[in-house]
């Protein structure tokens, strides 16, 4: 798992690498050189899993929502113009005692369980409502691929059988909300939805906050 994450996220940057270069050929219009020119957006910050199995409902249940240990995220993102950019997120969390999994309990470290331990690598290409070197308030879509880890783990209904660590290739779709406090510092608040390929297991959600950091 962790040679895919490796080589997923290193093409992942030297997508982004090609694009940044592109954009900035001076062969290209004279666009470039506007306002919209390209720069780098940074982000870090924390993140919850949802993987219930509950789909929309009960979204405000806290047993649903994985934030233990680590629930970190970081990400690079490349101005493409204005309103496109593409980008890269890793991020990690834990489902620990208590948390709801596939419609199960994690059974805790106490009991004989562990927890199951989560990665994600995903790649976005994001819209964004207004220009992103504009105003304060910068709403925005986005979709893109992504590869998910959960680890294994027993079950309070079922504690003598290990469920098994499984690896799934997602297409997650979401929206968020950037909030600009100065030219390079600001606020991000993201959500979204993420459908395995190939794959029984079930989709889930992610939402993260965190801080940005512009590189122009």
């Amino acid at each position: 798992m962790m040679k895919k994450v490796v080589y997923t996220l290193l093409a992942s940057i030297l997508c982004i690498n090609l694009l940044s270069a592109q954009k900035s050929d001076p062969k290209l219009d004279d666009k470039n050189n506007s306002s919209d020119e390209n720069h780098w957006i940074l982000s870090f910050g924390v993140n919850a899993v949802d993987n219930s199995d509950a789909k929309f409902e009960d979204l405000t249940n806290s047993d649903r929502w994985a934030f233990a240990k680590a629930p970190l995220y970081l990400s690079a993102e490349a101005i493409i113009d204005g309103h496109f950019s593409v980008g890269t997120t890793l991020s990690l969390n834990y489902f620990t005692e208590g948390k709801i999994l596939e419609n199960t309990s994690i059974l805790g470290e106490d009991e004989g369980g562990n927890d199951a331990g989560y990665l994600a690598v995903d790649l976005a290409i994001k819209y964004s409502f207004n220009k992103s070197n504009g105003k304060s308030f910068d709403p925005y879509v986005f979709v893109g691929p992504g590869i998910s880890h959960f680890g294994d783990y027993k079950t309070q209904e079922n504690p003598t059988e290990l469920v098994e660590a499984i690896n799934i290739f997602t297409f997650n779709t979401g929206f968020g909300l950037n909030y600009w406090f100065s030219s390079t510092w600001g606020v991000n608040l993201n959500a979204s939805a993420k459908w395995g390929v190939a794959t029984e297991y079930t989709n889930h959600f992610q939402s993260s906050l965190g801080l940005l950091y512009r590189i122009n």
